[in-house]
């Protein structure tokens, strides 16, 4: 018989156990959205994805200011950066292939005009060919040029022969099979030099740079480079063969030793430069700037350059900034005022540095009064 309780026990309520996993989970969940607001500010988007790093685990590379954005703390690093002087050793030998001997008559810049070229003509009978001198170093043009430097500075202040007259002198000279060739200065010109001193070599002392041979522009200066261009291919349009580039060079001025062994430049430029300036880097500079710009000109059309230096025909002169090297690579003929006595020596001396064509052919003596053992020279006649 069963046992009766003297208790009445209560109705138990059913609990509902399954409502905790919920409550947890919104829990977290609210946790989650409040995190993922708070440490937006905290996120690092990197190439390899997207981090968060909090201040309170952070190696100490990155910091935050107030506002909580992200700043990145690097340690410091010594750093020497080195700018190395253009090398134009490697630059390759395109000028000179096919060319043919010159034996000209040269034609000084006051003579240019008619009568007096024609004169010069019928005296060649050895020769084939004249060199007329259209730009001293004075900078005066033996024609009116339409270069914009030119009609901005007033360069067009002599005028022997309008351009249409040199035109027609050049064709009738080329009709008789007479080679034409115009020889123009380029560093050196006093005119420019002097109404401007934005394209001309400083000395010391901020003034434009001139010496016993007259004023000098920067060969570092692009305006400058670009005038010399822009002559030559006016030459060309206007019927010449050949176009020979004087005073490609740079002036020889030795920097001022001071009493605490200091050194004053003497020579200062229109261009800062990320290396130290030379003679050599500024005149090897202009040689490849000019011909880069022209070597795209019409088949046949020469371009050629004067040495100035007894040293440029061994090795490249440091002090002047002329490598004959280079300019064989970049100019179809290379010219030389020299001597009877001296010539055969200057052959012996610069042949090595010609590796294309007949260096008979490319290497051109200027003499007066005397015409070399040699397929090409150019004939100064003087009384």
């Amino acid at each position: 018989m069963a046992r009766r309780s003297e208790f009445y026990k209560g109705r138990r309520k059913k609990r509902n156990y399954a409502i905790i996993p919920g409550v947890a989970l919104l829990l977290i969940f609210s946790v989650g959205i409040v995190l993922f607001y708070s440490t937006q500010k905290y996120a690092v988007v990197s190439d390899d994805g997207v981090t968060v790093e909090l201040p309170l685990l952070s190696s100490g590379g990155v910091t935050y200011d107030e506002e909580g954005n992200q700043r990145k703390v690097f340690e410091p690093v010594s750093v020497d950066i080195q700018f190395e002087e253009a090398d134009y050793s490697g630059v390759p030998a395109v000028a000179g292939r096919g060319v043919q001997p010159i034996r000209a008559i040269f034609v000084p810049f006051e003579d240019i005009s008619e009568e007096k070229i024609t004169g010069y003509a019928n005296r060649l009978s050895s020769g084939n060919a004249l060199l007329l001198e259209l730009m001293r170093k004075d900078g005066y043009l033996a024609w009116f040029s339409e270069s914009q430097l030119a009609y901005a500075y007033g360069l067009n202040m002599v005028l022997p022969e309008t351009k249409e007259n040199l035109v027609s002198i050049v064709s009738a000279l080329k009709a008789d099979n007479i080679y034409v060739a115009g020889q123009i200065s380029c560093c050196m010109d006093e005119l420019l030099g002097s109404r401007s001193e934005n394209f001309s070599l400083k000395n010391q002392y901020g003034s434009d740079y001139f010496d016993e041979n007259g004023y000098w522009l920067d060969p570092y200066n692009p305006v400058a480079r670009n005038y010399t261009v822009q002559l030559v291919q006016e030459l060309w349009d206007m019927g010449f063969d050949e176009v020979v580039l004087d005073n490609v060079r740079h002036p020889v001025a030795e920097p001022i030793e001071n009493e605490d062994g200091s050194r004053t430049e003497t020579v200062l430029y229109t261009r800062e430069m990320s290396t130290t300036p030379t003679p050599l880097g500024a005149v090897s500079g202009f040689a490849v700037n000019i011909a880069e710009q022209l070597e795209d000109r019409e088949s046949g059309k020469r371009l050629s350059v004067y040495i100035n230096s007894p040293t440029a025909l061994v090795h490249a002169d440091a002090a002047n900034g002329q490598d004959t090297e280079l300019f064989f690579k970049l100019f179809d003929r290379v010219y030389y005022n020299t001597d009877k006595y001296a010539y055969t020596f200057n052959v012996k001396d610069i042949e090595p540095l010609c590796t294309v064509g007949s260096i008979k052919n490319r290497f051109v003596p200027v003499v007066i009064n005397y015409l070399p053992d040699n397929t090409s020279w150019i004939l100064v006649d003087q009384e």
